[in-house]
Order: structure tokens, then C-alpha cells, then sequence
């Protein structure tokens, strides 16, 4: 098998690896001009959603701990395997919720990173 293959083969394991143990269902809610767009109906997908100021602080330090105490002010990112991903485009003003958190509040997509080959990663806020 030429190494290109074995590398895409091994990403996508991780990947599935990743999902069956941190996707949680979410809802993805597209807006347009600050209202629901009649265009792009709500789709719920499996996602892996991070979001700071919970418990679960890194003690050691370095890049891990960076990221969290950046999620720690209010925001989260939400990582979702660009190849399972078949519905509408995603757009900064759109909304995301966590379906299976008692309380979560929506979040507002303010960046679409749709570079990486194998996910897509949306920026959020709280609303």
C-alpha cells in the first residue's frame, strides 16, 4: 500500500477513534441576516464539542493548557468530520447547540476553519 493511502488510512481510524468517544449530538441552525434561513433547515449531526470552565484543568502546562484557558472565556470550538458532513455550508452568525447538555446555551459561530482535510472547526461564543 503506497504511503498515502496508509496515511489516510490511519487519519481516518483517529478520527473514528476520536468520534465514537467525544462526538455528542448538536444542532447546527443557520441564520441569515439575524433570522432563521427558510433556505437551510436545522440539521443535527455528531460533533466534538469543547467548552471551557469546567473542571478538567491541565496541570502540566504547555499547549494543551494554553488552548483551555482560552476556551475558559466563554468560548468553544466544535470539530466535525468534514467527510460525514453533508449538509448546508456553514457561516460565521450561525448557531450551534449541544442536544444532550442540560442547559447549554446556544453559541454563535464566529470563524469557519474548513482548511484541514479532515475537519471542519467552527469558533463559537456564547449568545
Amino acid at each position: 500500500m503506497p504511503l498515502a493511502a496508509r496515511f489516510h488510512d490511519a487519519r481516518d481510524q483517529v478520527l473514528a477513534g476520536v468520534d465514537k468517544a467525544f462526538a455528542e449530538p448538536v444542532r447546527l441552525s443557520f441564520l441569515k441576516n439575524g433570522v432563521v434561513d427558510p433556505a437551510r433547515g436545522p440539521v443535527d449531526i455528531e460533533a466534538v464539542l469543547r467548552v471551557g470552565g469546567g473542571n478538567e484543568t491541565n496541570m502540566a502546562g504547555g499547549w494543551a493548557a494554553s488552548w483551555r484557558t482560552q476556551l475558559a472565556a466563554g468560548k468553544a470550538e466544535l470539530h466535525i468530520n468534514a467527510a460525514a458532513y453533508a449538509g448546508p455550508a456553514i457561516r460565521t452568525g450561525d448557531r450551534v447547540k449541544a442536544l444532550s447538555r442540560k442547559a447549554e446555551p446556544w453559541f454563535n459561530v464566529e470563524r469557519v476553519d474548513d482548511r484541514g482535510e479532515a475537519r471542519l472547526v467552527l469558533e463559537l461564543s456564547e449568545t
